[in-house]
Parts: structure tokens; C-alpha cells; sequence
């Protein structure tokens, strides 16, 4: 690892500064224009970044903050390819389409809800795969999965998902797999984030509605069942159903947060599914899960099958259907109890609309969009308020309804989206509240709105970022976006813990991915935030740096060494690991670390008068450098998959070594080289696609010929640079020391 030390410490500084910013800013940008679409500067620089990790990883995903453009950025990055497959959520697909149009842009289109019915994507073999709310593909064990691992196994791969991690990591890792197979679950938090493009609002330099709020609207009403919720027996659940006697209750407890009309319509049902096990238990007979869905429940009606042709003999199962016929009439008592206490006091749904209303008449002349989880909340905060003022509509996953009757989605959404181009019907006056489902809260672009009504807190704060994120984007015609919340019953609130618990799940996504909180009062404090790329700030800096000494393309493999005066000692290392540019950074006591808010700091701070390192401070440095490139390069090669990876991989090498010592001595020749294909898949990092097939080629029963060649060409797909790449060279070093305030 040879250094270059140039005389002149202010040349010397600025020759490094350049190459710096030369080899960071390297990749092409885009044009501004796409068909009838103008790319702002913050989606040109995402399409330059996204390009490079797709040349290099195979894959990228896109988690800039709602209302950033996230669309046309995807739609620029599959202006490059012939063959496009874009997989949606279904409510998205007409938006899509639009998008597509004016971009100029030929895609097919195929929605998660097909993948879920086991449907085949309507292209074979796509040059990239853009998934929008990639989050919905974070479960690995649905078939919506395993269809889309397959079409990502040989094609490059685009999530998109400003809300990636909705629960818990293992969400992200699940997602990321689709291009980094079994690799992103041995990752850490650092290593996923190199895949992650993502930049805030601020850091956008761009400025959306700014958001007032979230404001805390309690209701001046009592709704005080939570001991009546709590004391209610367990039930008895299906065969096959599980221990689930606990969820009941939290489910019911959910319920009441909600409205009084989510929880009757959930005491109802149990009582309805309760009627039919009494039936089925009497008959002698155990009913599974899927024979109690062949009962049918609706409007206080129950409709009864025949338990005989459903369910096989009690005896048969084991069970002690006294017991269990005891232990249901308990459970069907107290939801008959809790009913009948509910009936008798007050509405606090009542209470709840007024509020509403209250919030639309301190906004006049402008949409408000109210969200809840639950089609029975919206139904009734609806209905309250239609014939008390105008302009109200609901929609939920089974259409739009106003004061005239029923109006479709696409009317609806014609009064909140920009550039749809169609009028109100005949039967649609203006709509100045929208009461909807979260059917909305994913993808729309409903800026026409400035005001978002949470009428209840879902368990998933990322369900509140798409919330606000519908109304809060690009282009928006307001300056301000005013966010309220409905108080659950007080109660309720300190057993269910909603809030503490949305406030964790933003801490870990903030720490991953970074975070642009509008969520909740009082935000969760992490400092720093550790956006996964660099601030606009930070660019701001590196382009002024290639600008002030031009393009200095690296030619010769010596790292240039400078030296800075700055508020605090650290490093500003600059490495080499293949094609792909990795930016170290650190201060103080602080190690060498890839945190693009450590290197934004950094970078500030490399504006000082220059010095001369000395050559205690090089070789101090170059071995701190070898030290992290030794690490990460052993890292990086040991954490090709999980433990359980690893020894799938291990099983398969000990089946390729046995099928090759038992085969003939005149077979063996022929066998060699495919056998080392074979093992040289075992030594590349897959997709999920690919890695499915390495677990079911090491679990089959039998390892023959055929399935050795399955293996080998397992190798050719979708092969990335990274795979080749070298232990990481420095191209340049800045060595900070601190200085006065001078």
C-alpha cells in the first residue's frame, strides 16, 4: 500500500479533495427530462447511485422519504432496459400506467395479489424488476414470495419502499434477500445500509408542506370496558387453530381503540363463531379452521351448515368435547355480557365524529382525509356526518359511497389526485372529508388535501408515515400539512402501550435506514440519525470540491495523503473495492465507520487551512486502513450466508465430492468440470430465488448427474462484480488534527 505526499500542503489538500469528490460523483447523470416528466436534482442523483448498485450488487433499494418522486426515479432507472416487469400493489396499477405514459416508458405490470394466487408474471426472464412497497414482500414464507424470488433470481432488482422496515429488522432482510440471498441475514446494520437509497426531506434540499402536528384531539367521554375485555373467558378455537385465547382479547382491545362500531362488529363475530362451534361440538363433531369458514356471518344473520358433512368425529380428535362445550358457553356468556353492557352506555363514536367535524371546520376550504384500520370505524364516522354537513364521502376496500349513493374509487380519488384529468359525477358534489381505510395510505399521490386525521393508532408506525406521505409530496399546492389524532379511551391506551410501542419500532428503523419522522408527538430522539447516504449537504460539498479543480480521473494506484486543520482529530479515507467507492470516515475516539452522517461531518470539516502530515501520523493512519480493510474484506467473505446457509453449502460440497469419488473412472473426466461450476455457486452470494434451489438440491434424496448440473448453473445468474472484487485499496486519506478556534 504504497502513499503519495506532494510538497505544498494547500495543493496537496486540494489535489485530494478532488479525487475525493472526482471518483464519488464518477457516475453519469441522467437527463433531467423523461418524456412529459422533469427529474429534480435529488432523482437524478438516486437514478446515477441506484445504476452503480444495480452494475455492482445485482439489486438496490429505493427508501426515500414519501412524497420524495420515488416513482419516476424507477421509471429513469427502466428507461435503460428493454424488457421491464413492474410488480404493485393492485390499487396502484392505474397510477403506475400514468406514470409510465408520461415517462415514455413500455413496462409490463403484474400486482402482489396475483403473485399471492400463484399467478405467473406476464414477462419471462425481465431485464429488471422494479417491486413498489417492497414492504409487502417481507415474509419470505408467503407464496406472494417465492414467485417474485423466482423472477428476481436472474433478473436485477429495484424495491422501492419509503418505509422498508414496518415491525422488526429481519422485515428489511427479507427484502433485500431478493437480490442478496441468504447474505443479508449474516449482514449488519451497516452492511444492509450500503444497499439502501434513501435521503430525507432536508437532505432532499427540497421544500414539501411543512407538517403542524401531530395534534392530540381526547374525547370528553369515558369508554370504560377494559375490565369487562379483560375478565372475558378464553374461547375455544378450531382444531387446528393454535393456543390463540390471548389474541382475542388484544384483538378486541384494538377494536375498542378504534370505535365502538369496530368492537361491536368484533364481538359479534366471536359470538358467531362461538354459536357455530356450540352447533358442530353438540353434533359431536371438532370443526378445523377452514370448516368454520364454511359458516357465513352477516348482518346479525347466522348462516348454519351442516355439521355432519363438515367436520369428522370428535372421538377421532381425542378431545373432551364436554370440556370444551363448558369452556365455550363460559366464553359465549361473557361476550353476551360485554354486549349487553355496551348497549347501554353512551356512544363514544358520537364524540368522535363531532371531533371530526370540529378539525373540517377549523380548516374551511380545504380536503381532509381521515384514516382508520377498520371498515366498521369509517363506516360509522361516515354516516354520522353526512346528514350534518356536505361534502363527505367513504371508501373502503368495497367502494365509495356519499350522501347520494355509491361513487366509485376512481371519482374519489379524481377530487385528491393532480393531473387525472376527471370531472365529478352527476351524483358528486366536492369532497371536502374523505373517511377512508388504509386502502389509500399506500402510493396515491393525494397532495389536493392538507389536512390527515389518524382516527386510530395502527401498531405500525410505518402505516402512519404512508398516512401523512399521501398528502405531504413534490409539487404540492400548500404550505402546510396539519396532522391530528384521535386519543384512544385512556385506558385502553395504558394497557395496549400503542404509542411506546410505534416510538421502538421508529427507533429501530431509524437506526437502519434513518427516519423522517411525522408520526407522533415527540418523535423518537436518535442522535445521529444515520441516513444510509449522503446529505445534500454533503454533495453540495464534493461537487464544489470537483468543480474548484475539475475532474481528476485516478490513474495511478498511490493514495494521495493530505492533511487539515479541523474542531476535532479523525479520518477521511476514500477506498477502492473493485468498482465500487467506499467512503470512511471517523473522529475522536470514534473507529473507521461506513456512516454516511460521520463522513457528512467529516466532509464539513475538510474545508480547514491545510497541513502536512507527518510520517508518524501516514503509517498510524495506513495501518488503522489495513486493519479495517482486512476486517471487512474477511467479513464480507465470511458472511456470504447465515449459519443455516453455511451449512447448506457445506452439505452440497460433501455431495458433489461424494457423487464425483463414486462415479466410474471414466466418467470422472466429464464430471470435473462441472463440478467446479458447481462449487464455484458455492462460493457466489445468491439471490433468494437461487438460494431456495441450493436448499432444495441439498435436501433432496437423491444427488445424481442432473442435479449436479443444476447446481452449475445455478453460477450464471445474475453474477455481480462485487463477487470478484479484491480486498478494498485507498485512493485518498485526509488526516484531521484538530486545531483552535482559528
Amino acid at each position: 500500500m504504497t502513499t503519495t505526499v506532494q510538497s505544498g500542503p494547500a495543493a496537496l489538500l486540494d489535489s485530494t479533495r478532488a479525487r475525493v469528490a472526482s471518483e464519488l460523483l464518477a457516475a453519469e447523470l441522467p437527463s433531467a427530462k423523461l418524456g412529459d416528466l422533469t427529474l429534480y436534482p435529488h432523482q437524478r442523483r438516486a437514478v446515477a447511485r441506484i445504476r452503480q448498485l444495480l452494475r455492482l450488487a445485482g439489486g438496490a433499494m429505493l427508501a426515500d422519504a414519501t412524497g420524495l418522486g420515488k416513482t419516476f426515479v424507477a421509471l429513469a432507472v427502466g428507461a435503460a432496459v428493454e424488457r421491464l416487469l413492474i410488480v404493485a400493489p393492485a390499487a396502484l396499477a392505474a397510477a403506475w400506467q400514468n406514470s409510465a405514459t408520461r415517462a415514455g416508458i413500455e413496462a409490463s405490470f403484474i400486482s402482489a395479489e396475483k403473485l399471492s394466487r400463484g399467478c405467473a408474471p406476464p414477462l419471462v426472464n425481465p431485464e429488471l424488476v422494479i417491486v413498489d412497497e417492497a414492504h409487502h414482500f417481507r415474509n419470505p414464507r408467503t407464496k406472494r414470495y417465492a414467485i417474485l424470488a423466482a423472477v428476481c433470481d436472474r433478473s436485477r432488482v429495484l424495491l422501492l419502499s419509503a418505509t422498508p422496515l414496518q415491525n422488526r429488522r429481519d422485515d428489511l432482510v427479507a427484502e433485500l434477500a431478493l437480490f442478496l440471498g441468504d447474505a443479508a441475514a449474516a449482514a449488519s446494520d451497516e452492511e444492509l445500509a450500503r444497499f439502501v437509497v434513501r435521503r430525507r426531506v432536508a437532505d432532499a434540499g427540497l421544500k414539501l408542506p411543512s407538517v403542524i402536528g401531530p395534534r392530540r384531539v381526547d374525547l370528553p367521554i369515558d369508554d370504560d370496558l377494559l375490565d369487562e375485555l379483560l375478565a372475558l373467558p378464553p374461547p375455544v378455537l378450531g382444531r387446528d387453530e393454535g393456543e390463540a385465547a390471548a389474541l382475542v382479547s388484544y384483538t378486541l382491545l384494538r377494536q375498542w381503540s378504534s370505535s365502538r362500531a369496530a368492537l361491536l362488529s368484533g364481538l359479534r363475530k366471536r359470538l358467531a363463531k362461538a354459536l357455530a362451534l356450540t352447533t358442530s361440538l353438540e353434533a359431536g363433531r371438532w370443526p378445523s379452521r377452514e370448516e368454520l369458514m364454511a359458516w357465513s356471518f352477516g348482518d346479525d344473520t347466522l348462516q348454519l351448515a351442516l355439521p355432519e358433512l363438515l367436520s369428522p368425529l370428535g372421538r377421532d380428535t381425542g378431545a373432551d368435547l364436554s370440556s370444551l362445550l363448558t369452556a365455550l358457553r363460559q366464553h359465549t356468556g361473557g361476550l353476551r355480557l360485554i354486549l349487553s353492557r355496551v348497549r347501554a352506555r353512551r356512544d363514544p363514536d358520537e364524540c368522535r365524529a363531532v371531533a371530526v367535524g370540529e378539525i373540517c371546520r377549523a380548516h374551511p376550504d380545504t380536503r381532509v382525509i381521515a384514516f382508520s384500520q377498520y371498515a366498521e370505524t369509517v363506516h360509522a364516522i361516515a354516516r354520522l356526518l353526512m346528514p350534518r354537513r356536505g361534502g363527505v364521502a367513504e371508501l373502503t376496500g368495497r367502494g365509495g359511497r356519499v350522501a347520494g349513493g355509491r361513487i366509485s374509487r376512481r371519482e374519489v380519488l379524481a377530487q385528491f389526485t393532480p393531473h387525472v384529468g376527471q370531472p365529478p359525477s352527476r351524483t358528486c358534489e366536492r369532497i371536502s372529508l374523505l373517511v377512508t381505510t388504509d386502502v389509500l395510505s399506500e402510493g396515491l399521490d393525494l397532495q389536493n388535501a392538507s389536512v390527515v386525521v389518524h382516527l386510530d393508532l395502527p401498531w405500525n408506525p410505518a402505516r402512519l408515515e404512508q398516512r401523512v406521505g399521501r398528502v405531504r409530496r413534490l409539487g404540492s399546492p400548500h404550505d402546510e400539512v396539519h396532522v391530528y389524532t384521535i386519543a384512544p379511551p385512556a385506558r385502553s391506551e395504558r394497557v395496549l402501550r400503542v404509542e411506546a410501542r410505534l416510538r421502538a419500532k421508529l427507533r429501530l428503523a431509524a437506526t437502519i435506514v434513518g427516519l423522517d419522522s411525522t408520526s407522533l408527538d415527540a418523535a423518537p430522539a436518535v442522535a445521529p440519525l444515520a441516513p444510509p447516504e449522503l446529505t445534500s449537504d454533503a454533495l453540495t460539498i464534493l461537487e464544489r470540491w470537483r468543480r474548484d479543480r475539475g475532474a481528476e480521473p485516478t490513474t495511478e494506484v498511490s493514495a494521495l495523503v493530505a492533511g487539515v486543520v479541523a474542531p476535532e482529530d479523525g479520518l477521511l479515507i476514500l477506498l477502492a473495492a473493485g468498482e465500487e467507492r467506499l467512503l470512511l470516515a471517523s473522529t475522536g475516539s470514534m473507529g473507521l465507520s461506513l456512516d454516511a452522517g460521520v463522513a457528512a461531518r467529516v466532509l464539513a470539516w475538510c474545508d480547514g487551512p491545510a497541513i502536512l502530515p507527518d510520517e508518524f501520523e501516514i503509517a498510524q493512519t495506513m495501518a488503522a486502513v489495513r486493519s479495517w480493510t482486512v476486517h471487512w474484506t474477511a467479513r464480507r467473505q465470511l458472511t456470504l450466508s447465515s449459519r443455516a446457509g453455511a451449512r447448506c453449502r457445506a452439505r452440497l460440497a460433501q455431495r458433489i465430492t461424494e457423487l464425483v469419488a463414486a462415479a466410474p473412472r471414466h466418467e470422472r473426466a466429464s464430471l470435473a468440470p462441472v463440478a467446479s461450476a458447481a462449487r464455484r455457486t458455492l462460493a457466489r452470494s445468491l439471490g433468494a430465488g437461487a438460494e431456495r434451489a441450493l436448499a432444495a438440491l441439498a435436501n433432496a434424496p437423491r444427488f445424481d448427474a442432473r442435479a449436479l448440473d443444476e447446481l452449475a448453473a445455478l453460477s450464471e445468474r445474475r453474477q455481480k462484480p462485487s463477487d470478484d472484487a479484491g480486498e478494498p485499496a485507498p485512493l485518498a486519506v485526509i488526516v484531521l488534527r484538530r486545531g483552535g478556534a482559528d
